[in-house]
């Protein structure tokens, strides 16, 4: 049996509960604001890692422990820069945003590459198809198809696509953003921007106002 610690707002936690729902696992969700004891578990998720950092140096002294952080907006190499510390445990980036951690499989990187048979084994454990991506801000998936939404909302700002929200097969790739999450992908590109000074993965101005209003692109999505 091992012992699994999930730190993350509740409904978050409670996907990845349910993705890694078996009687080899005993499971325990923490909001993150109580004092923990890490070593009592073997494996440990910090869903808002990359939002906030600051455990780093005590994830990485916990020797052999399984550590998977939330690391779409903020690197692992980011992080040990940051608060730097000795790394005894195995540690792992992984893409937790909503809507790729009920995925039919999980994007992770790694902090060291000669340590991916521990991610390695535990997944297989819990039945869990992965790849392996670099560790850099994005990672893989929302690198890629934020950049392509983001052209979406320009096209839509620059009057490229004339009534698109009346046409439904224009209007169900709008969807797609708003089933991603907003929220998600404004910061995810913000993120990426901040790290790479790259233009393209700037947010549209239409993008920020959705993002600042809290509003969804179709109505009712």
């Amino acid at each position: 049996m091992q012992n699994i610690l999930i730190i993350g707002e509740e409904n978050k936690a409670n996907l990845l509960r349910a993705k890694l729902d078996s009687p080899k696992f005993a499971i325990e969700i923490s909001d993150g604001d109580d004092d923990e004891d890490f070593k009592e578990y073997d494996v440990i998720f910090d869903l808002h890692f990359d939002d906030d950092s600051e455990n780093f140096p005590i994830y990485a002294g916990l020797r052999d422990k399984l550590i998977f952080l939330s690391s779409v907006k903020f690197s692992l190499s980011e992080a040990a820069y940051t608060f730097p510390a000795k790394v005894r445990s195995h540690i792992f980036g992984m893409n937790c945003l909503n809507h790729y951690l009920t995925s039919d499989f999980w994007e992770l990187s790694s902090y060291r590459a000669n340590e991916v048979e521990f991610a390695s084994k535990f997944l297989t454990d819990a039945k869990i198809k992965y790849i392996m991506v670099d560790d850099k801000v994005g990672m893989y998936r929302p690198r890629t198809e934020f950049l392509m939404l983001n052209e979406r909302t320009k096209m839509l700002e620059e009057q490229s696509l004339p009534n698109a929200l009346q046409q439904p097969i224009l209007a169900s790739a709008f969807q797609e953003l708003d089933k991603v999450g907003i929220t998600d992908v404004f910061e995810t590109l913000m993120a990426i921007f901040e790290d790479t000074k790259e233009s393209r993965f700037l947010p549209s101005g239409l993008l920020k106002k959705k993002y600042l209003r809290n509003h969804s692109f179709v109505k009712g999505s």
